[in-house]
């Protein structure tokens, strides 16, 4: 039992890792530009580990991920927090209840969950206040950072999906 019990706080300690380098990609300057935009790398790992691990986990990952995320970014702080809690939770439900885990779902939720992160956050930020030519600012921005987003999707899930297989191998081996 003690085994198990370590084994699954190394698991979730490498998760965590793993998610703070994710974080140092995401926030390093030229790396994954393309055009311009760059990616939001805790977006497809929140929602690959939910899709991997179940709600819980995808929760908790989802709210670390979105705090990361707020610290790199101007908006108020535990916005992307709850935000990622509530799409990791939902994707991770979404998982176990009613949607088979693949790729293709992978792909569907990460871009719902970076359209949203990505329209909520335009609307507080420029949307609600009347500016002129706002527009620009989602068809150039936003939607494009989304969109870049969302195509991460499928290799952050393959990524848990693996992620979660080795160490249930590893755990088999404990109990067996």
């Amino acid at each position: 039992m003690r085994n198990k019990a370590a084994l699954l706080t190394v698991k979730y300690a490498l998760m965590a890792f793993f998610l703070i380098l994710f974080y140092a990609l995401q926030t390093t300057p030229p790396l994954f530009s393309l055009w311009g935009v760059r990616p939001v790398l805790l977006i497809p790992a929140a929602i690959g580990i939910a899709m991997a691990e179940g709600e819980f986990a995808g929760g908790i990952f989802g709210a670390f991920c979105g705090l990361l995320c707020d610290l790199g970014s101007q908006s108020l702080f535990g916005f992307n927090g709850l935000l990622l809690l509530l799409c990791g939770t939902a994707a991770g439900l979404l998982t176990i209840y009613l949607v088979r885990p693949s790729w293709r779902s992978a792909l569907l939720f990460t871009a719902a969950a970076a359209l949203l992160r990505g329209l909520v956050g335009f609307f507080f930020a420029y949307g609600m206040w009347g500016y002129e030519n706002v527009h620009l600012i989602l068809l150039r921005e936003t939607l494009p950072v989304a969109l870049y987003t969302a195509a991460a999707g499928p290799v952050f899930f393959w990524l848990a999906r693996w992620y979660r297989r080795k160490f249930d191998l590893l755990l088999e081996g404990i109990q067996g």
